[in-house]
């Protein structure tokens, strides 16, 4: 009888040390894969929302030449520049817009997650997905993927100004969208930033190329055409 006891408690040891290797293994190899998995499904998720938050929701609506000042100087000089108005309330639109669609969808709120054609099975990874091969990729069970936003959202307007045929000047408006948020899974957390870049606003100007142009805020970047 204590010899079975004995070898029981062998038995017992031994399990919990393999459980014990297996899960260091788990730790040290398999968790940065599946992290990586992850990151990758978090950041398309995140951009998705990003681009469709702006794109139908901003873009569409936007008149695009109130968005411009244009002025032109008694020595043919043409300034243009940012009505700050605009521009503050559509960074401000857009700061509450895509927080507001992130966390509801960090909440697997379905219509949500119906408006962005996203998936409830987006959230989860299977198991099999670790050994890149298709056969596998939906075998083993799905670890849950959770997200926490932990900032607001910090969007800022960029400008590129091009020559566009002759006497003419292309201004493209793009709009930099950066989250931070928390990416969790079981016994792992880690803060991820996703910055995203959207296009906003494209503007043809009858003139030249400017000879320079002035940055300041994002409200107020001057484009001087002589």
């Amino acid at each position: 009888m204590k010899r079975k006891v004995l070898k029981l408690f062998i038995l017992i040891i031994i399990i919990i040390i393999i459980a014990l290797i297996l899960l260091v293994v788990l730790s040290n190899k398999v968790m940065p894969l599946y992290m990586s998995y992850a990151k990758e499904e978090m950041k398309r998720v995140v951009t998705t929302v990003i681009n469709k938050s702006i794109t139908e929701e901003i873009t569409n609506e936007l008149e695009i030449d109130s968005l411009f000042i244009l002025k032109k100087e008694s020595n043919e000089t043409i300034i243009v520049d940012f009505d700050p108005v605009i521009v503050n309330r559509i960074m401000s639109k857009i700061s509450d817009l895509v927080y507001n669609n992130l966390e509801l969808i960090s909440k697997k709120d379905e219509d949500t997650l119906k408006k962005y054609n996203l998936d409830n099975s987006i959230f989860y990874i299977p198991s099999g997905s670790i050994f890149n091969t298709v056969a596998l990729n939906n075998l083993g069970p799905k670890i849950p993927i959770n997200m926490e936003m932990i900032s607001s959202v910090n969007p800022n307007i960029k400008t590129e100004v091009t020559e566009y045929g002759i006497n003419n000047s292309l201004i493209e408006v793009y709009i930099h969208v950066i989250v931070d948020f928390k990416m969790i899974l079981p016994m792992y957390t880690n803060t991820m930033q996703v910055v995203v870049v959207v296009p906003l606003a494209v503007k043809l100007i009858q003139g030249n190329v400017p000879k320079y142009y002035q940055r300041g805020s994002p409200s107020s970047t001057l484009f001087f055409y002589e």
